[in-house]
């Protein structure tokens, strides 16, 4: 029989604050991301580009898991997007991931320059450090049931074909409008 030993470890709570070494901003591309890393004083720590492809989002997770040295939760990474496989590979590697909007990106990209113009790795370097500097703005993600992700998944793919649908029934009714409108007598939606 063994003896019980009390963990010096806490389950961890959304109301325990947590301190953090890294703060990583990541600007979400369709085929490559811009990653900027920086520690508590602000200091660029890596800056890197990443494409959007399943080996290098692996590298990127163990880059960063390295720079860590093994402890994710004391990684605070900030994002555009809440969901998609950079989020969801990082979430299961144990990195803390928030969500940005891009109305508050906009606003934190002012702090840094009043140019308007979009440049990716500047945006990458303001994500990382308004998730250092004002984390409780964000809203910390969390994995999703599977089946959630799924049901989601085949909920977004049904609007995307019903609009689909909608489109060529309208383009079918204007063609048959224009040649042979007598059709449109018989039925008058061309669905």
């Amino acid at each position: 029989m063994g003896l019980i030993v009390p963990s010096a470890m806490h389950a961890e709570r959304d109301d325990q604050p947590v301190s953090y070494e890294w703060f990583v901003g990541i600007d979400w591309g369709s085929q490559q991301h811009q990653v900027c890393v920086l520690d508590r004083d602000r200091r660029r720590v890596g800056a890197r580009a990443v494409d959007h492809d399943g080996a290098s989002l692996a590298q990127l997770a163990a880059w960063l898991w390295t720079l860590s040295a093994g402890q994710p939760q004391r990684v605070s990474v900030a994002i555009e997007v809440p969901r998609g496989a950079i989020v969801e590979g990082l979430l299961e590697r144990g990195f803390h991931v928030f969500a940005v909007k891009p109305k508050q990106l906009d606003r934190f990209r002012d702090r840094h320059s009043v140019a308007g113009a979009k440049d990716d790795r500047r945006d990458a370097l303001v994500l990382a450090d308004s998730v250092r500097t004002d984390r409780p703005s964000f809203r910390r993600l969390q994995l999703d049931d599977p089946q959630l992700l799924v049901l989601r998944e085949l909920s977004r793919a049904e609007e995307t074909l019903l609009e689909d649908f909608r489109r060529s029934a309208n383009r079918l009714r204007d063609q048959l409008h224009r040649f042979y409108p007598q059709m449109l007598q018989l039925c008058l939606a061309a669905d």
